[in-house]
């Protein structure tokens, strides 16, 4: 019996080592530079007149800029950034520029408060500098290991202590306690996990901000903190938990708004506001949340009260597992009404580390269904026993659900396009072929190729772009314009040459002076 009593013992603390484990080593951005004017690595004949970069997704209205610098590392652009009304585009007017090489440096807030920055050079004239110096201007550090695994036990901790609070109160609305010594019980708990979501919520505001102030100066803090979807849902949430002190365990009714206000605050800081549209995905988390309260705060008001108000906890476990098992249900139905939402297509749940832990998430959700089910037969034949070994089941189940809540909060749920950087040398030649963003509609396509071979010449280009996924697309050709024969030829042009998502696959075709032609090939993924 003993022997049972310390393996049950050591489930949460399995359950924790598993979090631990799941914690991801880098921070992955969520909105993504889809399209640049100038492109990457572009020679032009002269500046355009304004930079205008466009991103996927929505960005906040604070904090963004784009900003010039020339080979020296001396700031050209003046002018400020403006933003599109779509909150997509951002761009930057520029002055006459002499020729040379410039590094385009962008930052930005994503709409659910996750910054965003980035360089690349682009060249005025054909006869400029190396660009080796100029590529190291702006480098973006990812985060070392052991912050990116405090960031992340601080959002673990905050949505464990905001889902507890917020059950805690339900449960306490809707389930009278009559008797003094357990009712003092039930507000000194109260008062606790009240004083876990402050302590959380300042430690969670403290990552996120110093993550901001690392691409923005302190003296933006303030336009932080009113202007973002972020601030305004930090403060908020600051606000009232400092209320809840004062307000909480005196009326019901109050007690059910602060649960409501809370709830909502915190969707409006995170992916549902990054998604079209805005209110039905914010609503949706909402709701999420709601049902997630209602089931953890119940098992820990169970698991709280098990020792010493067994009988109080048998009349509670009835109405507990009625609304676990309608809780749970809403969880599944606004879990897959969001995926849907956020997802073009829902086989790229497997492509990202978002997709595969919310896949974890809903097997253990199905675990949770199964404990339930097993937990309701055992209260029926009053197996005490099996009744507790059940719920320490069942609650380092929910210990590691929202353990996976406060990992992939922070991962972006679309698959992110990487540009495409194709390099290949044979023995008598050597080319690089780019396409950038490497996204469905207009991209940037840049061959160069060289001989390596004295006497050869390069001849013609020619690159193919083959759509996988149906045979029925003829192989679309990029139509560079004919350069003149020579031993290394460059070949750029913007189009909209991969119209679809989907598998492709890149056929070069590169023709020398001898007429000998060399076809390679490559295959890549469009999101």
């Amino acid at each position: 019996m003993k022997e049972r009593i310390v393996q049950y013992r050591k489930i949460p603390l399995l359950c924790l080592s598993f979090l631990f484990l799941m914690i991801p080593h880098e921070v992955f951005a969520h909105a993504q530079l889809e399209k640049a004017e100038p492109a990457p690595d572009s020679t032009l004949t002269a500046l355009p007149e304004e930079i205008v970069l466009t991103f996927n997704e929505r960005l906040e209205k604070e904090l963004f800029s784009i900003k010039v610098f020339n080979e020296a590392g001396e700031q050209v652009s003046k002018s400020e950034t403006e933003m599109s009304k779509d909150q997509k585009t951002i761009t930057q007017d520029l002055p006459s520029l002499p020729e040379g090489n410039y590094a385009i440096s962008y930052s930005v807030l994503s709409a659910d408060g996750h910054p965003i920055k980035g360089s690349y050079v682009v060249s005025i004239g054909e006869k400029t500098a190396p660009r080796s110096e100029m590529n190291q201007l702006h480098n973006e550090e990812n985060p070392s290991l052991l912050s990116s695994m405090i960031q992340s036990v601080s959002r673990i901790l905050y949505y464990l202590a905001l889902l507890l609070t917020a059950g805690w109160m339900i449960w306490g609305t809707v389930n009278k306690i009559e008797h003094g010594e357990m009712r003092a019980a039930f507000r000194q708990k109260a008062r606790y996990l009240q004083a876990a979501l402050l302590i959380t919520t300042i430690g969670m505001g403290y990552f996120q901000f110093a993550e901001l102030l690392n691409s923005w100066s302190a003296d933006e803090i303030w336009p932080l903190l009113t202007g973002t979807a972020l601030g305004i849902s930090w403060l908020l949430s600051m606000v009232l938990s400092i209320l809840g002190f004062a307000l909480l365990l005196r009326f019901t009714w109050l007690d059910r708004l602060w649960v409501f206000v809370i709830l909502t605050v915190k969707s409006i800081n995170g992916h549902a506001m990054a998604f079209d549209p805005p209110i039905l995905t914010i609503a949706i988390d909402v709701l999420h949340l709601f049902a997630a309260s209602i089931w953890a705060g119940g098992l820990f008001y169970i698991f709280a009260f098990w020792k010493k108000q067994r009988e109080h906890v048998r009349q509670f476990l009835p109405a507990f597992s009625q609304a676990a098992f309608i809780s749970i249900l809403v969880l599944m139905g606004t879990g897959a009404a969001s995926t849907f939402l956020f997802l073009p297509q829902i086989g790229y749940l497997f492509d990202t580390k978002w997709g595969i832990l919310l896949l974890i998430k809903a097997a253990i959700v199905l675990l949770v269904t199964v404990t339930g089910g097993i937990l309701r037969y055992s209260w029926k034949k009053r197996s005490e026993h099996a009744i507790g070994r059940l719920l320490k089941i069942d609650f380092s189940l929910m210990l590691v659900i929202v353990g996976i809540v406060g990992v992939f909060t922070h991962l972006s749920p679309l698959p992110q396009n990487e540009p495409l950087e194709w390099h290949e040398q044979e023995k008598h030649l050597e080319f690089t072929t780019s396409i950038f963003p490497k996204a469905p509609g207009s991209n940037h396509f840049m061959v160069e190729a060289g001989s390596l071979q004295e006497g050869i010449e390069i001849k013609n280009v020619e690159l193919f772009l083959k759509y996988q996924d149906n045979p029925d697309v003829a192989p679309i050709q990029v139509p560079f314009s004919q350069a003149e024969q020579s031993g290394k030829v460059h070949y750029m042009i913007d189009g909209q040459y991969l119209p679809f998502a989907g598998n492709w696959t890149a056929e070069l075709r590169i023709l020398d002076s001898e007429d000998n032609e060399g076809v390679f090939s490559t295959e890549f993924m469009v999101y």
